[in-house]
Formats: structure tokens, sequence, C-alpha cells
């Protein structure tokens, strides 16, 4: 029987966790965190292990959102590609952000050695058994580029043509693939749970089924409204992703709920080997494309993004048929666990980093950024309050931009539809030339020197598994922007 929505594979698989009180009395503290999520807790800790009174506030249980229902792949980089990074803010200020994001990477895994998290899968981070990008619709030399990119920016990449790919990913569906060998893979409810608790070892509170309905922030002593309860603070951080629009709409509007669904198997047994033999995390450079690794001998599949946010009619069977077309040679793969993760998706792609005025942060939009950048984003929203650090700046041209309204929903899935033809289109011309090749081949001795690979336009491949987006408005900077203090 599959399990559908709420009963995730990793909750199946959770440690046992605490029973958090909701907040019930008034309580006076120095910062108040809204949202229990990576970044909320990344912040707090920050703060707490510094000797700052901090309360966090999670509507829901923690764990229960994107932070807990994700693949679990730890690696540098955001959802936004390299080369539009490069494009917008310039070659020293890209290096310098997609150095952060390593170093977020690095503080999960130094966080997991230090406090021993119980259920994380310490198997799964040292040795790292690293990330291999695929390309479905490029080749060797596109790779190539994007590895020496990588490279230059400090992190280890390496470009695998189509033969060392297909040696361990079975499938004729990818031509060259980027390997990222420091990239590693956790059990992400696991790892909450232990940041939760290393938040309260360092002293902070943690209030959960406490959701914010209001709040007073133009002050200096700011108010956050609750059910049953009032928080009184000095500083304020926003960390509520999709979910922060109820009580503050200005800041909801720069941010779009978009699903995601993830699936995994039962027990495969030797018939993975027959496709997979790379132990770490795949994903491809479709618009929404696969992502997947192996948890035991299981397989956990993911992929696709929409803007309809409740699960799809057999979520379970669609996962299978993804399978399928990668990998037929599985045969019936039967979807143990389905489930749907919503996050919340900016339209730069970039995570919200920074000031939003006196005693006013965010560290929000964190859909497709991956794990690493929430623990980035905590320590800079921590550092600025208590050093006065301003690096928070490095994020300000990717500030607010409004993403809903009456056709911001729409329009992105537009987007998402337009990109995703634009990939079958690209991974049909691939295919056909790799196809003439291969006649060629048959009919003609090979000659002293092979041809140049055959690719298309490196305009049209994403160098990263990400979403390709539509052409958006200049970014206000996040700190010109009073949406806190007028929502």
């Amino acid at each position: 029987m599959v399990n559908v929505a709420s009963d995730t594979f990793f909750e199946a698989t959770a440690v046992a966790r605490p029973d958090r009180p909701a907040l019930r009395t008034d309580l006076d503290c120095e910062v108040v965190v809204v949202g229990g999520g990576l970044a909320g807790l990344w912040t707090a800790l920050a703060l707490a292990r510094r000797g700052r009174d901090v309360a966090v506030v999670e509507a829901g249980r923690i764990g229960a959102g994107a932070s807990g229902r994700n693949a679990g792949v730890v690696s540098a980089g955001y959802a936004e590609i390299p080369s539009r990074i490069l494009s917008r803010v310039g070659e020293d200020h890209a290096r310098t952000l997609w150095q952060l994001s390593a170093a977020g990477a690095e503080a999960v895994r130094g966080l997991i050695a230090e406090t021993g998290m119980p259920g994380v899968d310490p198997a799964g981070v040292d040795p790292a058994p690293g990330r291999l990008i695929a390309f479905r619709a490029a080749g060797e030399s596109v790779a190539a580029r994007v590895a020496e990119r990588m490279t230059r920016w400090g992190t280890r990449a390496e470009a695998w043509p189509r033969a060392q790919v297909r040696e361990v990913l079975r499938s004729a569906r990818y031509h060259a693939a980027l390997h990222m060998p420091e990239a590693f893979q956790i059990h992400p409810l696991n790892f909450v749970l232990g940041l939760a608790a290393a938040v309260e070892a360092a002293g902070g509170r943690i209030y959960e089924s406490t959701p914010v309905q209001a709040g007073d922030v133009a002050g200096v002593r700011k108010a956050i409204e609750t059910p049953q309860a009032r928080l009184r603070a000095h500083e304020v951080v926003f960390c509520g992703s999709a979910g922060i629009g109820g009580a503050f709409p200005a800041l909801g509007r720069c941010i779009l709920p978009v699903a995601s669904h993830i699936g995994v198997s039962a027990p495969l047994g030797e018939r993975l080997d027959s496709a997979i033999r790379f132990a770490g995390a795949v994903s491809d450079t479709r618009q929404g494309g696969d992502h997947y690794r192996i948890i035991g001998d299981r397989l956990l599949w993911g992929g696709g993004l929409t803007t309809r946010t409740s699960p799809p009619a057999r979520l379970d069977r669609l996962i299978a048929a993804d399978i399928a077309a990668v990998y037929p040679q599985l045969g019936p793969v039967e979807i143990t666990h389905a489930w749907r993760g919503v996050i919340g998706y900016p339209v730069h792609r970039m995570p919200q980093i920074g000031r939003l005025g006196p005693g006013l942060w965010i560290a929000s939009a964190f859909g497709g950024q991956g794990i690493a950048p929430t623990a980035i984003a905590g320590e800079l929203v921590a550092s600025a309050i208590l050093d006065g650090d301003d690096r928070w700046r490095l994020f300000i041209p990717f500030g607010l931009v409004p993403a809903t309204g009456v056709f911001g929903g729409f329009a992105t899935q537009l987007a998402f539809w337009s990109r995703r033809l634009h990939d079958r289109l690209d991974e049909a011309l691939i295919g056909r030339a790799e196809q003439q090749d291969a006649a060629g081949a048959a009919k003609v001795p090979p000659p002293e020197s092979p041809p140049p690979e055959m690719v298309p336009p490196e305009i049209l491949v994403p160098e990263s598994p990400t979403l390709q987006s539509p052409p958006e408005p200049p970014a206000a900077p996040v700190e010109d922007v009073a949406a806190a203090r007028s929502a």
C-alpha cells in the first residue's frame, strides 16, 4: 500500500522527537525567528551559541515542511545556474556567492560531526559519495566548461564523458555529466530534528503549533501576535518561506508556492545494480528534471515542478513511470511512499537574505536552493545582528520581486511548460545525432581522428538541474523594501 501526503519515507524512518509546546503566555526576548525550518533553525543556533535570547515560532511541527521532506542532497550551488549569476553580478561577486554556498555545505558536515546527530546516515557524509549532474541534451564540451568554472570558484568538479557516465548510470538518456565529488547526502528530517536539538542545547526556545497571525514591526520594540500569546523583541527574522503570506502579505507576494514530488521504492535488491552503480545523488539538467539516489536497496526518485500544490492522483504510478522511462531494465517498480513538498520559489531563483529595515531581517525562499544555502543564510543574518557584518549585502541584487498576483502563478507555470518543451526538443536533437553517428560508424571505417561531438548551442543547455525562468523585472534591493513594516 502506498503512503501519500503526510507519511513520507523520512517520517517513517525518523528518530524519536520531543513534543514541543505551543506558546501560551506572552514572551519577551531579544530575537524572534518566524519559521522553524532549516533557515530559521540555523539562524537561531548561531544566535543562541553567542548568548542571545532567541525564540523560534513554528506554525506546525519541526520538519513537517519542505526542510524535512526533500531529497537530502548537500552540495555547493543555488537554484539559479552559475552563468546567470555571473552575468548579473560579475566574476568576483559570483565567485564569492558560490563560495558562501560551499561554506554552507561544510557547516552541515561539521555540525553532524560535532553533535553526533542520530539517524542522519553518516555513511552518506564521510566519505562523501558525490553528485552527478547528468546531461540529457548536451555533450562533453558543455560539461567541461561548467566544470572549469566551478573549479575556478573553488569547488572540485570534473566532466565525465558519455562512456564513463553510462558505466555507472546504465541509461541511453545520458550523454555526459558533471561530477561533484564533495557533495553528500543525509536523512533530511533527522537532520532538522538534530538541528533543533542543537538550538535548544544552546539555550534557544522553540514553540511548535504557533502560527504567526500578525505583527507590529514598525517600532524599536516589535510585537508578533500568535493565537494565544504575543512575543516582543528588538529583532525579528522572517524565515517562513511559502507560509509567510498570511501574516505578512507583502512578503508572501514575493514567494511563489511550488510543488515537487518524491517517491521511494520497495527494496529492489540486485536489480538496482543492473541500472545504477553510483553511490551518490543524481540529477539531470532538464526543467523540473529527475533527481534520485539509492537508500539501502531502495530507490528515492523525485522530480517535476508545478504551481499546482495539491498532490496528483496515483502519484506512485507517475513516479514509477518516470523511473521506467530512464531505466526500463528495472522492470515494474513498486513505490511504497510518495509525497509532495511545497517550496517557496523566488522569481530570480536566489534566496532572499538581508535586512528589510531596522531590526527586521529575512532568510527565505530556499525552494530549489538545496540545504547548504540555508546554513550560510543563518550565519549571515546572525553575524549581521551581532557584529554588524555586512556580507548579506552580497544578496542585494536578488531582492524582493513580486512573484504572485492575478497572473503570477499562471505565468510561472507557462514558463515551466515552455522550458520542458525546449528540453524535449534539445534531447531529440542530440538523440538523433547519436543515432546518425552510430549508423555512420557501422558503415564507414573510423577516421584517424574522430569528428567533434555534435551538441546544441550552450545557451539552450542549463548548467545545473535547475529551472529556466522567463525574464524578470529588475530586483529591488532587499534593504530598500519595507515589506514587513507595511504588512
